[in-house]
């Protein structure tokens, strides 16, 4: 809760705005924020022109000039009101030169406290916002009236003189008095000469001194709308605000505001990470949907596993009941899973067959079937049995019926291989002979594939049959039929497991 204390001759004053307007209250919340205005007659505003300094040069100087001002109070400031990097600064140092008055009333309390200003700098600093460069500006309160006069904008003079009993009817114990007084201390100094006095600015009722000014030649400004009176605080709510707001020209030491300064730093702290979540939702909606939906996918995955998990373990354990070593039978389930990945593909046996009538036009395939043998399985209907691995010995069926080659290899790989038949149809009727030497182009196409084993060749046999008065086999036995044993290695496209 925002709460000013107002200190002044007649004693310190509290004041809490809520719903926009400041009411009084007698004493505030320890959990309140505390902003001090000090209306002292111990207050000082003096202005000068800073000199083309930059950095530690110039808060060196700023600080020698504030100890030379304040020699015996740490409550003082140097606020700059205008100028840039290129024209004269123009400071203002403002402070207290005995803060009693201050700390006492502190010391009672034990709370977070914004800031000391002192009323003049937030008159002036007021009047700029509303700018009112050149005025006369008189603020009275129950025993004492400020006056601060203002040359483009720039504090010249602050006063805080003593009221008289309001029940005086002497002219010289009136505020218009002092105002008088003020604008004569003016000519005299030659801030304004007498036909250039500026208008007064009276922060109260103006009825009481409104003839005297006029008929002593000045003017009195209309108040404007920003500093009509408010609630209890009246004519002091526009300088409530204005302080409520932390303007520049605080006066207290920096170890009386380091709770409020760390509160401050922490709330920034907060906000610059909720900004930094709303720019990466508003600047980044793709990417953030993209990490929400990456979160629920491992929450799902991360589900799935554990069911995974519980299963293998509940399998597991229905296996050991069995008597059987679960690792044993995983190795055997991978192991199978291994072998179908690793066998040739229906694609691939269809493929190498193509090959082996690719050149022959007039030859279509009429049947075609393949199988896996077990080891010591027979081959092509009992025919012939393979006694070695394939892949260790390589062996030709010859024409002539002599004795098949053996040739080692030496292949580290335990032999996988696949039993292939397939029979031809002849689109165009031949002569025997075309016939045999269509055969023989497909045998011989069939064995130059690495590993290929012929079982059953028709090319082979064709030989014989056509030996005029001699013997044979029986044409039910001499149809088109191609049997053959193929290593996978053979058949295969991609590296095997």
């Amino acid at each position: 809760m925002k709460t000013v204390l107002f200190i002044n001759s007649s004693g310190p004053r509290y004041f809490r705005r809520e719903n926009g307007v400041w009411h009084s209250i007698d004493k505030p919340d320890h959990s309140d924020r505390l902003w001090v205005i000090a209306n002292l007659p111990e207050e000082t505003l003096d202005t000068f022109k800073l000199p083309m300094l930059f950095g530690r040069d110039r808060s060196s100087f700023i600080a020698r000039r504030l100890a030379a001002a304040f020699p015996h109070s740490q409550y003082c400031a140097a606020a700059v009101l205008n100028g840039n990097w290129l024209n004269p600064v123009t400071a203002a140092l403002n402070g207290l030169t005995t803060a009693e008055a201050v700390t006492s009333e502190l010391e009672k309390h034990d709370m977070t406290i914004a800031g000391v200003w002192g009323i003049s700098l937030l008159l002036t600093l007021m009047t700029r916002h509303l700018s009112i460069k050149d005025v006369i500006l008189a603020m009275p309160s129950v025993h004492f009236l400020r006056i601060v006069v203002l040359q483009d904008g720039i504090p010249v003079l602050t006063r805080c003189v003593h009221r008289y009993s309001e029940d005086s009817d002497h002219e010289n114990d009136s505020d218009a008095n002092e105002i008088l007084r003020t604008r004569q201390h003016l000519e005299n100094k030659r801030f304004f000469e007498r036909e250039a006095m500026p208008p007064v600015l009276y922060l109260a009722d103006t009825r009481s001194i409104e003839s005297y000014l006029t008929r002593a030649g000045l003017t009195l400004m209309p108040l404007p709308d920003q500093l009509s009176p408010k609630g209890d605080a009246a004519y002091l709510h526009p300088l409530f605000e204005l302080a409520a707001t932390s303007p520049r020209g605080q006066l207290a030491p920096l170890q009386l505001r380091a709770s409020h300064l760390a509160k401050n730093l922490r709330h920034a702290a907060y906000a610059g990470m909720g900004l930094s979540l709303l720019a990466v939702i508003v600047f980044g909606q793709a990417n953030f949907r993209t990490l929400i939906d990456l979160f629920g996918r491992e929450q799902t995955l991360s589900r799935d596993l554990q069911k995974a998990t519980d299963e293998r373990e509940q399998l597991a354990a229905r296996i050991s009941a069995t008597g059987m070593d679960p690792a044993l039978v995983r190795q055997a389930t991978r192991f199978s899973a291994l072998e179908l990945d690793a066998s040739p593909s229906p694609e691939s046996l269809l493929q190498f067959t193509a090959g082996a009538i690719a050149s022959l036009p007039q030859v279509r395939i009429k049947t075609l079937s393949y199988r896996f043998p077990k080891s010591g399985e027979r081959y092509c209907q009992g025919q012939t049995v393979i006694e070695v691995p394939l892949l260790k010995r390589k062996i030709d069926l010859s024409t002539g019926g002599s004795t098949p080659a053996v040739t080692d290899e030496t292949e580290d790989t335990p032999p996988r291989y696949t039993e292939l038949q397939f029979s031809i149809l002849l689109t165009e009727t031949l002569s025997p002979e075309a016939q045999i030497e269509i055969k023989k182009r497909i045998s011989t196409s069939l064995k130059a594939r690495d590993g290929v084993q012929l079982m059953q060749d028709p090319a082979a046999f064709s030989l014989i049959n056509t030996l005029k008065g001699g013997f044979g086999m029986d044409s039910t036995q001499t149809e088109n039929l191609w049997c053959m044993s193929i290593p996978w290695r053979a058949l295969q496209t991609r590296e095997l497991p």
